[in-house]
């Protein structure tokens, strides 16, 4: 164990320290206590490599569970089993379906595993002491760069290299002499431009979408809390010195009102770990059909 602060010292305001990286695993921080991670050949382990890993370790076994069970053929049967069928049929129907059709099986694999790690990664960041890795920018474009090399190599094995470049430049032809064919090719360029762009913003989204969402549900989750902490002991200032410390009363109001707010925060908190992963694997599965079919 690890004490990184004196008993008695005022604590620092700090929102977003429960929602990144850390190279240790704080226990409990009223009594400083933490677990410190080790190098690994030099490279410093961190409290998101050991969920992430712990998260593909659990989607990876119950993915190969669930495969051998339903290579018998046999009728699912309990409720583990019937569970995670039926979580594969529903990535089949309302995740991969929707935006791929008939080719939708071909990319079911992928995109359960995709909607798994991010709905198993998005959970254990509910549990205490934990961290949400889905709250880190470098995790979520990590996981949106996954998707776009997948949606893009999707296009180039449908179409060709070539072919697949110029399925982003529309095709504009307006009549008329040889001012309305320079305005046709330059509005031509300009979607080209676009177009071209929107591959790579298609990109940010999903990073970003994923990244800001579960960034702030944690965060104000920390802020209601935090006002526990606030009542019951004095706070650091960043800008030096201390804030007032608040009468002894208030911790008996304040304390009851913020567990409950964070009781039921948390349990929205668990719609969203779902309905994230949802979302992101559902736009994956869209850019890829975009991809393989351009509208133009």
């Amino acid at each position: 164990m690890a004490a990184h602060a004196p008993a008695g010292q005022p604590l620092p305001i700090d929102p977003f320290h429960h929602v990144i990286d850390d190279k240790k695993i704080e226990l409990f921080e009223s009594l400083h206590l933490a677990i410190d991670l080790p190098k690994i050949a030099g490279y410093q382990i961190t409290k998101f490599h050991i969920f992430l890993a712990l998260s593909a370790a659990i989607v990876a076994v119950a993915m190969i569970w669930i495969g051998k069970k339903m290579a018998t053929g046999e009728n699912p049967r309990g409720k583990l089993w019937n569970a995670l069928e039926s979580l594969l049929y529903f990535v089949r129907e309302k995740i991969a379906k929707p935006g791929l059709h008939d080719e939708a099986d071909k990319y079911v694999p992928f995109l359960t595993t995709l909607f798994l790690f991010i709905f198993v990664v998005n959970l254990l960041g509910m549990i205490p002491f934990f961290g949400s890795a889905t709250a880190s920018i470098a995790v979520t474009f990590a996981l949106a760069l996954c998707s776009f090399v997948v949606i893009h190599v999707s296009g180039v094995k449908e179409m060709g290299f070539g072919p697949y470049m110029k399925s982003f430049i529309p095709h504009i032809h307006l009549e008329g002499g040889a001012f309305m064919k320079a305005l046709g090719f330059g509005i031509m360029i300009g979607l080209a431009v676009l177009e071209y762009a929107t591959a790579f913003i298609r990109l940010a989204v999903l990073a970003i979408r994923l990244f800001a969402n579960m960034l702030a549900g944690h965060t104000a989750l920390f802020i209601i809390l935090f006002f526990i902490q606030y009542v019951s002991r004095p706070i650091s200032d960043p800008m030096g010195g201390y804030l007032h410390e608040a009468p002894g009363w208030l911790y008996y109001l304040i304390t009851p009102v913020s567990v409950a707010l964070s009781v039921a925060l948390s349990c929205l908190e668990l719609l969203v770990a779902g309905l994230q992963a949802f979302v992101f694997a559902l736009l994956t599965s869209t850019f890829i059909g975009l991809a393989k079919h351009p509208a133009h």
